[in-house]
């Protein structure tokens, strides 16, 4: 149910890669079972609601495909046919803004049935669902709970290092010296995002106890779904993008730095990517039947 950090990228078209459909077509072919396994973690739903929530993620999962893996695709295209060693800061801020687009899209075509959902729960379901997001948030709130500033830049430098080593392969002194930088350089938010979660923890308590008050309601629903920065403080959105200008400086400077064997490596990450997607596009017709596209095509226009 909680939308998922999209800003956990590291270098250009990393969330695009993992947004392209996880790795396999494994994903989408068993995509319902495994939206549900993984809301069944929050709130146990009902037989009938199971039945009606993978409905809606195989519709979710072919609009996906037909509509939004050719944008993916032509992003990659974008980023493959970039010299490396000229890319700058600018270039990278540019994809940055366009995988969040992506993400924002995706929220938006879900927004509907999440919201048709949330509509369907008992106060049963309801208290079990907070219960589970408060504990899954004290969960995050535990990891860096009592850690100093260094012990959390190194945390931050170890995953910048582990990003650099999937996507280029074999890291240079040069790369863990970029990942050094960038993370004493970078703002640090353990302390602003926990305060946004205490805070979101009550206003969605308020939100899903008042979901039988559509005027209210359904409005709240689509702010917090597609406008989630807007209860980000001043002070936490102004870290946001400063880290974001500092993350497109470093990534430049990474992909500027990359040796041949690195320059190979991260190209052939892309063109795996651009198979799959285009792999699944492949696949799309053969998903509907003539039945299937007939209700589908009266949903929509509905």
């Amino acid at each position: 149910m909680k939308r998922k950090d999209i800003k956990r990228s590291i270098a250009i078209g990393w969330l695009l890669l993992a947004m392209v459909g996880c790795g396999t077509k494994f994903i989408y072919s068993n995509l319902d079972w495994i939206v549900i396994e993984y809301i069944d973690d929050y709130v146990s739903l009902s037989r009938g609601q199971e039945e009606i929530l993978s409905d809606r993620i195989e519709w979710l999962s072919r609009w996906h495909r037909k509509e939004e893996l050719p944008i993916y695709l032509r992003q990659l295209d974008t980023i493959r046919e970039q010299d490396p060693s000229k890319a700058d800061a600018s270039f990278v801020a540019e994809q940055m803004t366009e995988l969040r687009a992506h993400g924002k899209r995706l929220v938006e075509q879900m927004t509907p049935d999440l919201y048709a959902l949330t509509q369907q729960l008992s106060d049963e379901q309801v208290d079990e669902l907070l219960t589970n997001l408060a504990e899954k948030d004290e969960a995050l709130l535990e990891k860096y709970q009592g850690l100093d500033e260094q012990a959390i830049r190194a945390i931050y430098q170890e995953r910048i290092e582990r990003s650099f080593e999937r996507w280029y392969g074999e890291l240079t002194d040069d790369h863990r010296n970029l990942a050094y930088r960038w993370s004493q350089e970078m703002m640090i938010t353990v302390i602003d995002w926990q305060m946004h979660r205490e805070n979101m923890q009550r206003y969605v308590n308020q939100l899903l106890r008042r979901r039988n008050d559509i005027a209210y309601y359904q409005p709240e629903f689509q702010r917090f779904m597609n406008d989630p920065e807007s209860y980000y403080t001043d002070t936490l959105m102004d870290k946001i993008m400063k880290n974001r200008v500092i993350a497109a400086d470093y990534i430049a400077q990474s992909l500027n730095t990359l040796s041949n064997k690195q320059q190979q490596h991260l190209a052939k990450e892309i063109d795996d990517w651009r198979d799959i997607a285009t792999d699944l596009m492949a696949g799309v017709a053969l998903d509907y039947s003539p039945t299937a596209l007939m209700v589908g095509s009266a949903y929509n226009r509905g």
